[in-house]
């Protein structure tokens, strides 16, 4: 009797410590879904430092991102949507999030519209979470 107590005690603490790992995992997801929906909405309205707030200051691709949204700003209207988002993994410094969103012109030359799936990579700084890098998995054109 005092081993099925024992099973069922482990049991639990397992549960528990499932539900916390899995709530912290979600105020994760959320502040990463947060970012993504931001950074989305600032490259709409063509806002460069609200963009660029949504980038690690750190990350390796930041200028280049800088120099790119300022030429697509001059050049282009695009509407941005998010398809997809998909929380995968977070560890000491980093999370991951899968991404599928659209990209449609409504003003500018030859462009392109389409669907964008990517792998994410976010990290923290000054306590908030910010695009580190992505990579592009498949364009779709529509």
């Amino acid at each position: 009797m005092k081993k099925y107590y024992t099973i069922i005690a482990l049991l639990l603490v397992a549960c528990l410590g499932l539900t916390v790992a899995l709530s912290q995992d979600g105020g994760i997801a959320e502040e990463i879904e947060a970012v993504v929906m931001e950074n989305l909405r600032a490259t709409q309205a063509e806002d460069l430092h609200a963009m660029l707030n949504t980038i690690h200051s750190e990350s390796p691709l930041y200028s280049q991102t800088e120099e790119m949204a300022t030429v697509l700003f001059e050049n282009y209207d695009v509407n941005y949507g998010l398809l997809v988002f998909r929380y995968i993994e977070q560890d000491d410094e980093y999370a991951i999030a899968r991404l599928k969103y659209s990209a449609q012109k409504s003003a500018g030359p030859d462009f392109n519209d389409n669907n964008l799936d990517t792998i994410h990579v976010f990290r923290e700084e000054n306590g908030s979470w910010k695009i580190w890098s992505m990579a592009i998995l498949e364009i779709e054109y529509i």
